[in-house]
């Protein structure tokens, strides 16, 4: 029979985060701020670095500020003030202001991944185990799980597994009581980084019938761009990148065309726009956090945001109670918001295969022109709830 070891609210539990990324440096930091001690698993072998940039909403400025990174991150970002929203030919859909309520409770900023990166790994380097994983991990009724690593010295109890891992954890694929977990829609993307002095730009999404390519300013000279196509036939998902890119968005113009007349000297990242089928929480000890949790589509650019409110709920019911009801909370609490953020996110990509006909690519287009940029209209609904737990 396996002993309970269901731990009281004074005793500190073991915690073990599996991942370095954006929502395992997080953790760490907030858990850190705590005096809540912690070991920090990474399978890469060093700090992760991205040619990619990311783009952080309201919302997670305010998470931020909770986890006391506002000002380091505003002093990296550049800050935005509209979305634009437009055709190939450059002719505007719609556009909305950034500063206006209720979405104005924080600035919106964009970054480059990397640097994101060196504000949430600062200090923390040494904590870090590289290039180790999980091998093994067996869970107990109401009590620690017991695991084996690649690096053996770390073998032994948890009373908590936090998976940080990102959106292919290998703890969700073990314990979510399925085989696959993630959503492919079909829908090949590409980021990268490019240098355009004084560019004057705003956030812009132009808009084909499934073709999409975004430029979103990381500063006054520098520009993240991201683009995607609906692509059943599976003919962009392998080979030349650039040369897709350039075939596919070669009748745009604007900003995009500059843009991809200096492709020859810009590293492109290619991926594949995925989802998990939904939001996760919890098995047992092991708990999931930031993408390994509830990865969806970029449109509301809630990826670092989701997973700074993940961190602070969990940090904050792991302070104020026993570990089991601190499990409890944190699904409890996290729920209502996450749903709404995966639906909110992913409804619209789902429906991209529609988008192949112009009369339905007309239809979103009306809609956008009545309404608003699809991410604006997002942030407004997201502005009323409360995602904060402290």
């Amino acid at each position: 029979m396996t002993e309970n070891k269901t731990l009281s609210p004074l005793t500190p539990p073991r915690i073990l985060i599996s991942g370095a990324g954006i929502a395992g440096l997080a953790l760490a930091r907030r858990l850190d701020s705590m005096g809540i001690a912690y070991t920090l698993i990474e399978q890469r072998d060093s700090m992760q670095q991205s040619t990619s940039g990311i783009a952080l909403p309201f919302n997670a400025i305010k998470a931020l500020e909770v986890l006391g990174l506002d000002q380091a991150v505003l002093a990296s970002a550049h800050q935005v003030k509209e979305v634009v929203y437009c055709k190939p030919s450059g002719r505007i859909l719609s556009k909305a202001s950034l500063q206006q309520p209720p979405i104005n409770q924080a600035p919106y900023v964009a970054l480059q991944r990397s640097q994101l990166h060196q504000i949430l790994s600062k200090d923390l380097a040494q904590n870090i185990h590289f290039s180790t994983s999980l091998t093994d991990v067996k869970q107990s009724t109401n009590g620690p799980a017991t695991c084996t690593f690649t690096d053996s010295r770390l073998n032994g109890e948890f009373d908590l597994i936090v998976a940080a891992e990102g959106i292919n954890s290998p703890l969700r694929q073990q314990f979510c009581g399925q085989k696959d977990s993630i959503v492919d829609y079909q829908i090949p993307n590409w980021r990268f980084i490019v240098e355009m002095p004084d560019h004057g730009l705003q956030p812009t999404y132009m808009l084909g019938r499934t073709e999409l390519f975004m430029v979103y300013p990381v500063s006054p000279d520098t520009l993240y761009c991201y683009a995607h196509v609906y692509d059943e036939a599976g003919q962009y998902s392998t080979g030349d990148a650039k040369q897709h890119l350039m075939q596919i968005f070669s009748h745009f113009r604007g900003s995009a065309t500059e843009i991809l007349s200096k492709l020859d000297d810009i590293d492109v990242i290619p991926g594949r726009l995925r989802s998990v089928d939904k939001p996760y929480f919890s098995n047992g000890r092991v708990v999931y956090v930031g993408d390994a949790a509830n990865a969806c589509s970029p449109l509301l650019q809630q990826g670092a945001a989701a997973a700074f409110e993940d961190i602070i709920c969990l940090s904050t019911q792991l302070k104020k109670q026993g570990l089991d009801d601190a499990i409890t909370a944190y699904q409890q609490l996290r729920s209502d918001r996450i749903h709404w953020v995966h639906h909110a996110s992913d409804a619209p990509i789902a429906k991209m295969k529609m988008m192949q006909s112009p009369i339905a690519a007309f239809a979103r287009n009306t809609v956008i022109r009545l309404k608003g940029p699809i991410n604006v209209q997002g942030w407004r609904k997201l502005a009323q709830q409360d995602g904060l737990v402290v």
